[in-house]
């Protein structure tokens, strides 16, 4: 929806910010094996997205140095490895990054050595340990699909493969108790699934109960408003999953999701997550095709932008940004649509509300729009079908009178649209065709018609069931529209 207006991060989020720790400054020092270029980048984790931060030529000592007076705020750093991008994490603190990495391009993990970096040395054993798990792992569970039908041996090899997973926690318990503050252990332990404990019953409500209980609990291994973590590789897959698998598809529901992570990010650290999943989530719905979830933009605007929860906002930003939800909220889906009244084709006023009709389609279209020539067959199809259910369609032609053109004058405009309406087959009989050439009703403002062809559908209340539908789709849309309106009647 390129109508909303869209925060773009970094105009917000600079790299000054990002990149203003005080402090010793760092110096990472890298020497790698099996590597051609004589260049290599640093990177760096940033929401959902990765960044660029510096490029470093091979010294004549043979180490690639990275150096400067201040920081990297903490998180988990990437070496990039030129011409194919493949890269090496290193973690950083907010402490000390002055360290020194010698591995060898082709086999990072294995070969890593690193001094003046307990985080980085405990974290590469780890991986290391991994690395040595896995391909046992990957055989026993090969021979464990080969061993169907066996009882004795598939025992005996599911067996193994617990015993490897048993390790494997261990492990991760070992690292977390021994090194509770460290990078390495915020990591290791962010990809921790907390354990669902086992729920009695009936195996629909088991089901249910275990649902509530991971959303309830699904963040327990990681602090989502710590910076580190939004430099790392795990937060925003979690919050993503968060919002888009573990929560109902439904923009009441999804605000109160976003609130509450919205809420936890707040008030902890500097408040960096917060500003950052605000902005992200903003421009999400701003962008978002779903119909319906405009609603979660209006109620980002609403309850942050527009109530001053979102300081950092340019004024003229912040204005475009409530003004956008101002003009949204009217219309959302659930909303009791805006009454107009226009004009029919003998200039006599025709209101919306006087439509007498179980289901109203509100239909805004042009005469020089391309897309609306290609809606009106389904349109005149649609009109056809429905005409004896209980549906009408009311259409506004949108051409407008101009001073400034003589091609713009009441009557060309009259002519223009009334001639469109033949040449669309939009005959009196299956629409009630009107105009309103001087937006005396300022449909184009109330309805943010600001491209056609637009398209509502209205119960007999005036409440708004659907919108921004293509002509394409109205039909099968329509049906659906009834269905879910008779089940809710009937009270399934």
């Amino acid at each position: 929806m390129k109508r909303i207006f869209i925060l773009f991060l970094f105009s917000i989020l600079s790299f000054s910010t990002l990149f203003a720790n005080s402090g010793p400054g760092y110096k990472i020092r890298v020497k790698l094996e099996n590597y051609a270029s004589n260049e290599l980048i640093i990177g760096f984790h940033y929401g959902e997205k990765q960044y660029v931060k510096d490029t470093a030529t091979l010294g004549a000592d043979g180490f690639f140095t990275f150096e400067a007076d201040t920081l990297f705020p903490p998180g988990v750093y990437l070496l990039v490895l030129k011409p194919d991008n493949n890269f090496i994490q290193i973690l950083l603190d907010d402490k000390n990054q002055q360290i020194t990495v010698t591995t060898d391009a082709k086999d990072s993990v294995n070969k890593m050595k690193v001094k003046g970096s307990l985080d980085n040395e405990v974290f590469y054993e780890y991986l290391g340990y991994l690395n040595k798990q896995r391909p046992i792992a990957d055989t026993l569970r090969a021979q464990l699909s080969r061993a169907k039908g066996n009882v004795a041996d598939s025992t005996r090899i599911a067996n193994k493969i617990l015993d490897i997973d048993k390790s494997v926690k261990k492990t991760q318990q070992d690292l977390i108790a021994k090194y509770p503050n460290s990078m390495a252990a915020k990591i290791v332990k962010a990809a921790i699934e907390p354990e669902v404990p086992e729920f009695k019953g009936v195996e629909k409500e088991v089901a249910k109960k275990k649902f509530y209980w991971i959303r309830e609990h699904f963040f327990d291994n990681i602090d989502i408003a710590d910076p580190a973590m939004l430099r790392s590789p795990v937060l925003h897959s979690k919050v993503d999953y968060y919002i888009t698998k573990l929560t109902p598809q439904h923009p009441d529901t999804v605000n109160a999701a976003l609130d509450y992570l919205f809420q936890k990010m707040q008030g902890k650290f500097n408040g960096e997550n917060y500003k950052y999943y605000l902005i992200h989530f903003l421009n999400h719905y701003a962008k978002s095709n779903i119909v319906g979830f405009d609603a979660c933009y209006v109620h980002i605007a609403n309850e942050y932008y527009c109530k001053g929860q979102a300081a950092w906002t340019k004024k003229e930003d912040l204005e475009k940004i409530c003004d956008n939800a101002r003009r949204l909220e009217p219309i959302l889906i659930g909303k009791i649509a805006p009454n107009i009244t226009v004009m029919d084709r003998n200039n006599h006023p025709s209101a919306l509300w006087d439509v007498d009709a179980d289901y109203t389609v509100l239909f805004f279209w042009a005469t020089d729009c391309g897309h609306c020539k290609k809606a009106a067959p389904h349109m005149v199809e649609f009109a056809k079908k429905f005409k004896d259910r209980g549906v009408k369609v009311f259409a506004v032609c949108t051409g407008v009178v101009t001073s400034k053109e003589e091609s713009n004058t009441p009557e060309k405009v009259h002519e223009s649209c009334w001639k469109g309406l033949a040449e669309k087959e939009f005959s009196d009989e299956l629409f009630f065709n009107t105009y309103d050439p001087y937006i005396r009703s300022r449909y184009k403002m109330v309805y943010d018609v600001q491209t056609t062809p637009q398209i509502f559908i209205l119960n007999r209340n005036h409440e708004i069931l659907m919108k921004r539908i293509g002509g394409e789709q109205l039909g099968e849309v329509m049906e659906q529209v009834m269905k879910f309106q008779e089940e809710k009647k009937k009270g399934k």
